[in-house]
């Protein structure tokens, strides 16, 4: 075992959940050579004095390493960093990979499937590799920098580190295209959705329909997409002369949080001078759980608040749930990307290039039926669960 890495940090970022955290750390020091294949891995007991977490956390992250194929259990003998198979060796059909969180979703399947379109087309084997936190993403990255593949088409986790792999990968000469963000710091060939703006007319769209201070649900806060979708509905409001409410647009992620936590923060809005009548989410899951947890929440919300979000999750018609909401061509992103590699791989020195999709807004008209979520008048409820006053004897 080589010498221990530098300690990580006591606590997981936020929105980040223990086991997950302990499993990047873990990752991420098998990266660096702290432990072998030859050597048996971290026990449980150390994982727990090592990171401060409980024995239940321990097991969790390490079943997690050896579900994931990154370690081994042997009988008799313990835990061992698994053997990595060698590179593939050079075939007539050159491999594109698609690095991604593996989040699945109608967004990320939309999109494998027009890489698959066009990788079939232009006689590409596409190969799929999902990166299960930062430090495996940068792993993930660093194989491919040694062989096996001649294209990359990476999606970028929240808060990614990747910058400098992805680097690597363009200087031994791997074409790379990232999709859906960006990074601000690394020139590359990237094809992106025009999030400004979705954000601006998303935010429009809501606005047009008589809401002045609808609040913002986030799934991710590190990534250039969801950046740029708050400037644009930034933009929207000081358009129409409105303020901008840092506690109903502030960059905080809300899928990661335990259900209570996210009920709390709904509350805590819901209470606020400013009456909510509408809540725009981030991204199509974010709505779904903003749907779930105002339907879970105890009465005491006046009135109905309308929702949107600043994606699609079905790919033939206007989700029932919201009453505005963006399609984004994921298909063509696929597609965008996958011809970008392949002009690289055919020996373009055109410069590096952003292509910039635009998205289609889905208002539902005054006719349309909708579903809705209506806040139960306390009163009323309390007037109805009150047991009867008995008789009085005369």
């Amino acid at each position: 075992m080589a010498p221990p890495a530098e300690r990580s940090p006591a606590t997981p970022p936020p929105g980040v959940a223990l086991f997950e955290w302990v499993k990047q750390e873990l990752r991420r020091s098998i990266a660096v050579g702290e432990f072998s294949p030859d050597q048996p891995f971290i026990t449980q007991r150390e994982i727990v004095e090592r990171y401060g977490v409980s024995t239940t956390t321990a097991v969790r992250a390490l079943n997690e390493l050896v579900t994931d194929g990154v370690v081994v259990r042997r009988r008799g003998l313990g835990t061992f960093v698994a053997e990595r198979p060698p590179p593939p060796a050079p075939s007539g059909q050159p491999v594109l990979t698609f690095v991604s969180p593996g989040s699945g979703g109608v967004h990320e399947s939309e999109l494998l499937s027009g890489m698959a379109e066009e990788s079939a087309g232009r006689g590409y084997r596409l190969a799929i590799e999902h990166a299960y936190g930062v430090a495996h993403e940068e792993e993930v990255l660093r194989r491919m920098a040694a062989g096996g593949s001649r294209g990359v088409v990476l999606f970028p986790r929240d808060r990614s580190t990747a910058a400098d792999a992805v680097y690597e990968l363009q200087r031994v000469g791997v074409a790379v295209v990232v999709v859906d963000r960006y990074f601000p710091s690394l020139p590359t060939d990237a094809v992106i959705f025009d999030d400004f703006a979705v954000g601006y007319q998303v935010t429009e769209a809501m606005l047009e329909r008589g809401h002045r201070a609808p609040a913002m649900l986030w799934s991710e806060s590190e990534v250039t997409s969801v950046r740029d979708r708050q400037s644009g509905h930034y933009r929207a409001l000081r358009d129409r002369g409105l303020p901008v409410l840092p506690e109903r647009s502030a960059l905080r992620v809300y899928d990661p949080l335990d259900a209570a936590t996210r009920r709390r923060r709904l509350r805590s809005i819901l209470e606020s001078p400013e009456r909510l009548t509408a809540i725009i989410c981030g991204n199509a899951p974010t709505l779904e759980l903003a749907v779930s947890d105002l339907l879970a929440m105890e009465s005491g919300f006046p009135g109905a608040v309308e929702l949107a979000a600043m994606d699609q999750f079905l790919s033939h018609d206007m989700s029932p749930l919201a009453v505005v909401s963006a399609r984004l061509p994921a298909r063509e992103m696929g597609r965008a990307a996958t011809r970008l590699i392949h002009e690289r791989l055919e020996g373009s020195t055109a410069p590096l290039r952003h292509v910039v999709l635009r998205a289609t807004m889905l208002v539902a008209n005054r006719g349309r039926n909708m579903l809705g979520v209506i806040g139960a008048d306390p009163a009323v409820e309390e007037e109805r669960t009150l047991p009867a006053e008995p008789a009085r004897r005369r």
